[in-house]
């Protein structure tokens, strides 16, 4: 958790990349991950649908403190992730094994699965 935030506050967003050998090394993340301190706090319990609610408080050198309470995940059914963010993921995920064209026309074919007469062109687009 310590790296993911740090990498949550440098970067500004988490990402497939931040999972990369190179990006688990980087001395920048790994210096902010070692100020980073966990603690369980009893007054957030978590809900009847499962969520697990979280606070991250940042306080500065010149004293300044930031903090943010969620009591769902960005992505749960609490708190949905909108068609933009899921296309964007999808292409982030996708961009590792197809190029950007054939990426957006697998988000189309997935997006239109239901209605698809066949699956074909779905396979070899996804089969290179």
């Amino acid at each position: 958790m310590p790296y993911l935030l740090a990498r949550a506050i440098i970067d500004g967003k988490i990402a497939v990349d931040v999972f990369t050998d190179e990006a688990v090394r980087d001395q920048k993340i790994l210096g902010l991950g070692e100020k980073i301190e966990m603690r369980f706090d009893p007054n957030l319990k978590a809900n009847s649908g499962g969520g697990r609610p979280c606070r991250v408080t940042i306080r500065l050198k010149n004293g300044a403190v930031y903090s943010c309470e969620k009591e769902h995940a960005k992505g749960s059914p609490e708190v949905p992730l909108t068609q933009e963010e899921r296309a964007a993921k999808f292409t982030e995920c996708a961009r590792r094994v197809l190029n950007v064209h054939d990426a957006g026309r697998a988000r189309e074919l997935i997006a239109g699965l239901e209605t698809l007469s066949s699956v074909t062109p779905l396979c070899q687009l996804l089969a290179g």
